[in-house]
């Protein structure tokens, strides 16, 4: 296919990334203003995590998530795992989850039993919670602010610490051994699953028929991440693989003087990366399901799924556009241009 000077090609290929897991801690605190808090020595580094550990907590209190504050990235809190392997998000919503869930059947409990509380009299089995207020299912009436409560009963706050670890199924020195090495990092098969994310990249490029000089004109992706727990954070995870893996197929090249082994192009200015001139538009498609095989929410890796198989699409798209197979990267215009 052509353009005037310029050969137009399709690409296509898949890709997949497993689903590693190790355990994390989170610690959730419901104080006596109604406000929640969340804590753990994870880290944000700009994939979100705030925000998703915000939004879990919420949800399993039904508070507004305006009302959640997250602590993380302090090795005095809860320990968790290093933020890599696309494992973070799974692990620490998992570990939030479960303490938040603990955290209301505390509160809940202290509202049917505590002798002070205004349900205590009504022999209920259970009480529910909504918008940051306890009420009794029956009683139909708007019940109290969380915050009502603690003070009636004369607490201060709710505080529940819990890990991701199958209840006591492990000791205090396999918890250490888990937060002090990446050994008890769980591979992607358990009994009779087998749990990775999978992506499939369709890529148009356009090669200048003179110059050889190949540019990606248009990207889409299909990606399965299982549950997204923040689809807008998800897609800007996939965008950025993706554009991660241009590089890599186009400009990334470490070149090495063998004569003495050494990085001859150890800077920003000679190592080239992909900058705004060079990535066209993307669009990426979710098309997953949650899969609770693989996290306790259903979620699965996002953040380094999307770079597999772009490097691949883009040389396939340059074969059918030119008829060259180049099978070493980056694909340069000295290699298009050759014989």
């Amino acid at each position: 296919m052509r353009d005037g000077r310029q050969l137009i090609g399709w690409g296509v290929a898949a890709g997949t990334y497993p689903v590693r897991r190790t355990a994390g801690q989170a610690l959730v605190r419901i104080l006596a203003d109604g406000t929640v808090e969340v804590a753990s020595a994870g880290i944000d580094m700009g994939q979100g995590t705030y925000t998703i550990l915000a939004q879990t907590a919420a949800e399993a209190l039904d508070v507004p998530v305006e009302n959640v504050t997250v602590k993380l990235g302090d090795s005095r809190l809860p320990s968790a795992p290093v933020a890599g392997g696309s494992q973070l998000a799974n692990l620490m919503t998992a570990a939030v989850h479960k303490a938040a869930h603990a955290a209301r059947e505390e509160l809940i409990g202290l509202a049917l039993n505590h002798p002070d509380s205004p349900f205590h009299a009504l022999q209920a089995n259970t009480l529910s919670l909504a918008n940051g207020r306890i009420a009794a299912p029956r009683d139909g009436g708007p019940g109290i602010s969380i915050a009502d409560l603690l003070r009636r009963i004369g607490r201060d706050q709710v505080e529940v610490l819990r890990d991701t670890f199958a209840e006591n199924a492990t000791n205090p020195e396999d918890k250490f051994r888990n937060f002090t090495t990446i050994t008890t990092m769980r591979a992607p098969t358990d009994g009779d699953y087998s749990m990775h994310s999978w992506c499939a990249h369709f890529i148009e490029v356009r090669v200048d028929d003179d110059f050889g000089t190949v540019r990606v004109s248009r990207v889409v992706s299909a990606l399965d991440s299982g549950r997204l727990y923040n689809p807008k954070l998800a897609e800007s995870q996939w965008k950025g693989g993706i554009i991660m893996g241009i590089g890599q197929a186009l400009l990334e090249e470490g070149m090495v003087d063998r004569r003495n082994a050494r990085v001859i192009n150890n800077n920003l200015g000679d190592y080239l990366i992909a900058t705004n001139a060079d990535i066209p538009d993307i669009q990426v498609i979710s098309v997953g399901i949650p899969d609770h095989h693989a996290s306790a929410l259903g979620g699965k890796g996002v953040g380094e799924l999307s770079i597999v198989g772009v490097a691949p699409a883009i040389a396939n798209a340059v074969y059918h556009a030119t008829g060259k197979r180049i099978r070493d990267l980056p694909i340069t215009l000295e290699k298009v241009l050759q014989p």
